[in-house]
């Protein structure tokens, strides 16, 4: 029996950024979920493709084909508020210094 071999590199992806700095982007297409997982770069590949929670392939150079997002964008409301992280690092620094 001959299984079906998808090109997921050769798709047109347009990713979404996301809260979590080990899976920062994810996209929905054709009703399956893609997530890219950073890896232990240089031990290892820079990226994994991971599609319905199956690791498709590991690389290190992004497809032409998929549109990475800004940085300044976000696809979850729960982003790190980098204000409040730095409010604390004020205070835990205050503290210090007394």
């Amino acid at each position: 029996m001959r299984t079906k071999t998808t090109n997921y590199q050769a798709k047109n992806i347009v990713w979404k950024r996301t809260a979590d700095p080990l899976y920062p982007f994810a996209a929905e297409l054709e009703g399956e979920r893609y997530v890219i997982r950073l890896n232990d770069f240089p031990d290892e590949h820079l990226y994994t493709l991971i599609v319905n929670g199956n690791e498709i392939v590991s690389f290190d150079d992004w497809s032409a084909k998929w549109t990475r997002p800004s940085k300044e964008k976000s696809a979850s409301p729960a982003a790190p508020n980098k204000t409040l992280g730095a409010k604390r690092k004020q205070r835990l620094s205050s503290k210090v210094m007394r």
